[in-house]
């Protein structure tokens, strides 16, 4: 689910994904999600591990005014936005019917379910047992709560494989039980494995299509895990744009028959997904450049207003340091005129002195 809320989410980098993993334990993800609460989210994404416990706080974040889109599993109460999931009951049910397919008449059948309390385990397990009903000569001899991890169903089962070596067809609720069971079979040597149905048909190493493609298991079911559908009916609520309450997700079987075809559209998108991602890099790395060189510009363009004011000072100065000049210039001229006619008159005065001693002696 999450690569697939990355790949739509690579188209909307404005939105900010706070994620969060439970690991399949109710208590954490509670506190995990209280914990989102606080922070003060504008939307929230949930698969609840469990319905019942989760129930409040899912209750809590829709009564606080904050939409709440349940995705894969549902909760026990109505109080929630969006739902975006597969139909479980109809994936067990298409199991129960590949199963009648594969057996052709009298068989035995164990049970690999996920969580009992959990939505999909009981949708799957009901929709299976559905499917079979109209076949009594097809039985299901044992049910193994796996808990959906790997390896609490290979522990599960091996305690009771040996019990059942007639069994005909193992029906688990996800891939990874269904590779659990197979490493069961393998490790103990017992033979002919029989049948293995798992749920999710992923794409990649170490999920379901690559065992099928390596016949591990005999075939999965697509479940698809809605991320994509979840972050475009996030956009829209948060957009105020009409949207799908329920928006349920189809399924199909994958086995021999088509596994390396959608192996090769898996890889097809997961490539095109890397050219987005290797877009994106070159185009932040752009906008960085970009940013760079506006910032240079800016200081350069600061610079230039600063040099030019200096300028235009340097030639107001120059303009009043000539003024000044001038104005000194004009005065030290008056001063040197004043001085030369105070010379003059000093200098007649003198001549009249003598003059009037001349005279002064001549009588």
């Amino acid at each position: 689910m999450l690569e697939g809320m990355k790949r739509e989410l690579s188209f909307h980098p404005g939105i900010t994904l706070i994620y969060r993993q439970a690991d399949a334990n109710t208590q954490k993800q509670i506190k995990q999600v209280k914990e989102l609460l606080q922070q003060k989210i504008d939307l929230l994404i949930i698969s609840p591990n469990e319905a019942e416990p989760l129930t409040p706080v899912v209750e809590e974040a829709f009564t606080k005014g904050i939409p709440v889109i349940v995705v894969d599993r549902k909760i026990s109460t109505p109080l929630y936005t969006a739902y975006v999931g597969g139909d479980n009951y109809e994936v067990g049910k298409t199991a129960g019917q590949y199963a009648v397919h594969l057996l052709n008449g009298k068989a035995k059948i164990i049970e690999v379910t996920g969580l009992p309390k959990s939505s999909p385990a009981m949708e799957r397990s009901h929709g299976f047992a559905n499917a079979l009903k109209n076949y009594p000569s097809i039985q299901i001899v044992r049910q193994v709560n796996g808990q959906w991890l790997k390896q609490t169903a290979e522990s599960e089962f091996s305690k009771i494989a040996n019990q059942y070596p007639d069994v005909d067809l193992i029906f688990a609720h996800n891939d990874m039980m269904a590779s659990g069971i197979y490493e069961v079979y393998k490790n103990k040597g017992i033979t002919p494995i029989p049948k293995i149905i798992g749920v999710d048909g992923l794409p990649g190493n170490g999920a379901g299509m690559q065992f099928v493609a390596n016949k591990l298991i005999t075939a999965t079911l697509l479940y698809p895990t809605g991320g994509q559908e979840a972050i475009r009916t996030a956009l829209q609520i948060l957009n105020k744009e009409d949207f799908k309450r329920d928006n349920i997700l189809q399924t199909t079987v994958i086995d021999s028959t088509n596994v390396r075809y959608l192996q090769l559209q898996a890889n097809k998108i997961g490539t095109q997904q890397q050219s987005i991602e290797r877009q994106q890099t070159m185009l932040s790395e752009l906008k960085a450049i970009y940013n760079h060189q506006r910032i240079f510009l800016y200081i350069l363009f600061f610079l230039l207003v600063v040099a030019l004011a200096l300028v235009g000072l340097i030639f107001h100065y120059l303009r009043v340091n000539r003024k000044i000049n001038r104005k000194l210039q004009w005065k030290n001229n008056e001063i040197v005129d004043q001085k030369n006619k105070l010379k003059y008159r000093s200098l007649n005065l003198k001549k009249c002195r003598r003059r009037h001693r001349w005279l002064m002696k001549q009588k």
